[in-house]
């Protein structure tokens, strides 16, 4: 199924056209997307491993995608959990951390503060290979080892202390 995307302009102004995902953006455009990281009562947060045939495949990142045509970020953010790790969560458990604007998205960027056991994950085989929690620390070495995506790691190296 193909998807759609909402086109944006630098101010974050709808421009009442959508693209497919993959086409061409036309400078000044910009799409939406959101990243939702989870932090149990330890301060552990949690991570993905991307399956190895997509992008960047085998290194770690947090949940998130783009925001389809016509739906708000919070909405994309509890879908994508439940496409990524099979988690039923309420927008009510979001709580906005961050907006990031970069050369073509924004992205709004979801903290929930949850416990939940790994093993009661359904993780989509096609997006998702692994999850795991990792203190700040632990997620800090991974990032000089270069495990983590490097657009993800820039950000949590970026907001880690507002953790």
């Amino acid at each position: 199924m193909e998807e759609y995307w909402d086109i944006y302009d630098e101010n974050r102004v709808f421009q009442n056209r959508t693209i497919r995902r993959g086409d061409t953006f036309n400078d000044g455009e910009y799409y939406v997307c959101c990243e939702v990281w989870f932090q149990n009562s330890k301060g552990e947060i949690l991570i993905t491993q991307r399956h190895p045939n997509k992008k960047a495949g085998g290194l770690w990142e947090f949940l998130g995608g783009g925001v389809l045509a016509g739906e708000t970020t919070a909405q994309a953010a509890v879908r994508e959990v439940k496409e990524e790790i099979g988690i039923t969560i309420t927008a009510n458990e979001l709580s906005l951390l961050h907006v990031y604007r970069q050369r073509n998205y924004f992205m709004d960027i979801y903290l929930v503060k949850k416990d939940i056991e790994v093993r009661s994950f359904d993780l989509n085989e096609n997006e998702t290979i692994n999850a795991k929690w990792v203190s700040k620390d632990e997620l800090q070495v991974m990032n000089e080892n270069q495990e983590v995506v490097r657009s993800v790691a820039r950000r949590f190296d970026m907001l880690k202390g507002e953790l």
